[in-house]
């Protein structure tokens, strides 16, 4: 599929102010850009999550383009080529623009897409109108109505109104049968524990996890109250496919209730944003016909894991941050994007494990592009099991702090340099990404010396 975004139409002047001590933001600043040409307020490109895409597609940060014509220093054409050749997923499309990603996407640039599969009809979920994307991200409105967002970096955003799908506090009158729900975080910052309950406390439906960010899982988690998971946990841009069976619910009402922290550090303990939104369950003129399968006997489909004995590097990745000037900033490796020396180069066709070691105080939410991954131990050593609703093919990953999470991957269908960066889009800004170059190995170059991989 050939697919081509056009921003010609858009004003000059950013919606928001724009902090040019961010990186990105000037002609000074904006890594192989030409010093002579100012850098536009305005500009903008569009990444598929997820997707297993050549590099010149990817619509990676430093390839904007702008109303007035001016374009990134890796801008290659319009038209961006998806291939759709992988698993099935659901997942977002979203501006990725150096130094104005967090306010690209709150101003608007975040939309959902799909990719369905053949072993995803057999299984006889709910579908058609009980197949419900929800979107969830917090925003703040000025009282005239428009979006309020800070006028200089900050390095944690919080919204203080829910909006799922667009709509603030929206409700959703639901029949009393069984449901879909693709939930997907799009949130600048904000991490959601998300629960349904209702006003007795009691009662409320189990959320029936059986698919993460691509494919499905292992098998399907039951998350409330009495399942295996008390809440359904989501860092930005993390995703979680699940059933909600509300066949003996009619005249209920129950809310979709967030109970994580802010700053998210893996605490699920109360929120300040703790109601997104509120569901109906409507007495219909006639029993609804439900033939979807029953998510307690679902037998998802396997798919095919990656042999940790293949792995022929374990890589030490930091997350940290460092002060410079009175402004923070955060890194990989200790490193910021820009930073050459920092490129890693893992082989085409080959499977690498991956330790990220989060030295901060805060949660982060690691994304690499390209490839999907297996998350393979977390914890304080890196040993502890992942959680149940982890055991699947991922893109993005949670990292508490004093945690190492270990992920399996395999670094395969294309060549060249694409990006893995922190999804707190506030932290992706300010330089909290870097790039891995994947190597045909026919000398593309060393790799940087000192910590950032192991033999």
């Amino acid at each position: 599929m050939m697919v081509r975004f056009d921003n010609s139409q858009l004003p000059t002047d950013h919606l928001f102010e724009v902090d040019e001590r961010i990186g990105g933001t000037t002609a000074e600043n904006h890594p192989g850009y030409d010093k002579a040409v100012p850098v536009p307020e305005v500009r903008t490109v569009t990444h598929f999550h997820g997707l297993k895409i050549a590099p010149e597609n990817d619509g990676q940060s430093d390839m904007w383009t702008s109303p007035s014509g001016v374009v990134g220093p890796r801008f290659t054409n319009e038209w961006q080529e998806l291939p759709m050749r992988q698993s099935r997923l659901t997942s977002t499309y979203h501006d990725h623009t150096l130094g104005i990603v967090r306010l690209n996407a709150y101003a608007g640039l975040v939309g959902l897409y799909s990719i369905r599969s053949q072993k995803e009809a057999k299984l006889n979920l709910p579908s058609g109108r009980y197949d419900i994307p929800l979107l969830l991200q917090d925003k703040s409105f000025n009282s005239d109505g428009s979006l309020d967002y800070p006028d200089t970096w900050t390095p944690m955003f919080a919204g203080d109104t829910a909006v799922v799908n667009g709509a603030v506090w929206p409700y959703l009158e639901v029949e009393p049968r069984r449901y879909r729900f693709r939930i997907v975080n799009g949130a600048n910052h904000r991490t959601f524990s998300l629960q349904l309950s209702n006003e007795s406390g009691q009662g409320a439906p189990t959320l029936y996890q059986f698919a993460p960010d691509h494919g499905f899982l292992e098998s399907v988690v039951p998350i409330g109250p009495t399942g295996d998971l008390d809440s359904l946990v989501l860092q930005p841009f993390e995703r979680g496919e699940v059933i909600v069976d509300f066949s003996d619910q009619v005249g209920e009402r129950f809310t979709l209730t967030n109970n994580a922290e802010l700053p998210y550090v893996g605490e699920n303990s109360g929120s300040d944003l703790g109601e997104l939104m509120q569901i109906k369950v409507t007495d219909p003129s006639e029993d609804p016909i439900d033939n979807s399968a029953n998510p307690k006997n679902l037998n998802l489909p396997s798919s095919k894991k990656l042999n940790k004995n293949s792995a022929i590097k374990t890589r030490e990745m930091d997350l940290g941050l460092a002060v410079k000037d009175g402004l923070v900033t955060y890194q990989l490796n200790g490193h910021g994007f820009g930073d050459k020396e920092a490129t890693v180069r893992p082989q085409l066709g080959t499977t690498e494990i991956w330790e990220l070691t989060n030295n901060t105080n805060g949660s982060h939410p690691i994304h690499l592009h390209l490839v999907t991954f297996e998350v393979i131990g977390r914890g304080p050593n890196g040993t502890d099991t992942p959680d149940p609703n982890e055991r699947g093919q991922k893109d993005t990953v949670r990292v508490e702090p004093d945690e190492t999470v270990r992920i399996l991957a395999r670094f395969d269908g294309y060549s060249g340099e694409f990006p893995w960066h922190c999804h707190m889009l506030e932290h992706e800004d300010n330089k909290m990404m870097l790039k891995f170059d994947v190597s045909t190995g026919k000398g593309r170059g060393r790799e940087p010396p000192g910590r950032g991989h192991k033999p």
